[in-house]
């Protein structure tokens, strides 16, 4: 039996010392992915907590059989990333605003390159375009469809397909931008 899934039956056996176990085990992961989804560093800490709360309230839910323990944690990150940012940008629209146009870690466990900094790169996606940044993480970092992005940013596949392209576009021209600066 792997860690996890020893620390998740203790969780469910109601060990109060395994769910800090779980959650030390993955706070720093998470707090990636969030960073990743340029979640605003003010709102951070709330993130994390109903993520940590919605997996501590979910790990009944969690079956060994379909996927390890961080693959359903990532899916459970992402999934709340993504209602912050709805519930986020539904509050900009009831304020009255106009204007809504706005990689430890989760990359890989193998290196890009060895002389490229991952951290370098983060920072570079995190200035894409928010729309674009979701598309393009959702798709080449976490190997979501365009289906399944379709389905959570309640977009057609077709738009997730153009929003990808011109993530990639918008990528290829900073790189050629800070190449040539």
């Amino acid at each position: 039996m792997n860690e996890d899934i020893e620390i998740i039956q203790e969780c469910l056996n109601g060990n109060q010392l395994a769910y800090k176990k779980l959650y030390e085990k993955y706070i720093a992961y998470c707090y990636g992915i969030c960073n990743r989804y340029a979640v605003h560093s003010n709102d951070m800490k709330d993130v994390v907590q109903v993520i940590f709360t919605q997996v501590f309230h979910s790990l009944k839910n969690y079956d060994t059989q379909k996927a390890a323990f961080k693959t359903w944690f990532t899916h459970v990150c992402i999934n709340n990333i993504l209602s912050y940012k709805r519930k986020a940008e539904r509050r900009k629209y009831d304020q009255h605003f106009d204007d809504l146009n706005g990689l430890e870690n989760h990359f890989s466990d193998n290196p890009i390159e060895e002389n490229i900094d991952k951290q370098y790169i983060l920072s570079i996606i995190q200035q894409m375009p928010e729309k674009y940044q979701l598309v393009f993480n959702l798709f080449v970092i976490d190997g979501y469809s365009h289906d399944e992005i379709a389905k959570e940013l309640n977009i057609t596949s077709a738009s997730s397909r153009v929003t990808l392209n011109r993530a990639r576009g918008w990528v290829k021209k900073t790189f050629v931008n800070l190449l040539n600066a």
